[in-house]
């Protein structure tokens, strides 16, 4: 199965993962930068923190969406995205 048809019918678990591990608002960062597509098997998701986010939460998330998506998952909040590429990243991404 495609990481594209994965995450439309895993979507509602998404962001029942994120919001557990308290973050919001996943995104993928899809970009001509990084050049993927969602055919591949890995995939770059940006969250927002929530007030009771800890550092390892992004582990936490990652594993699972790993474990759920059968794909490398990479997580990370806004503050970690390269200050210069920052807007345009966050701009183009995609809403799960």
């Amino acid at each position: 199965m495609k990481l594209s048809a994965k995450i439309k019918s895993k979507r509602l678990e998404i962001i029942q993962i994120v919001e557990k591990n308290h973050a919001l608002f996943p995104r993928i960062l899809f970009n001509d930068l990084h050049g993927y597509d969602l055919d591949e098997t890995f995939l770059e998701i940006v969250v927002d923190r929530t007030y009771e986010f800890m550092p390892e939460d992004i582990g936490k998330i990652q594993r699972q969406l790993e474990q759920l998506l059968d794909a490398a998952i990479y997580v990370f909040t806004p503050n970690q995205l390269p200050d210069s590429h920052r807007e345009k990243l966050l701009a183009t991404a995609t809403v799960i």
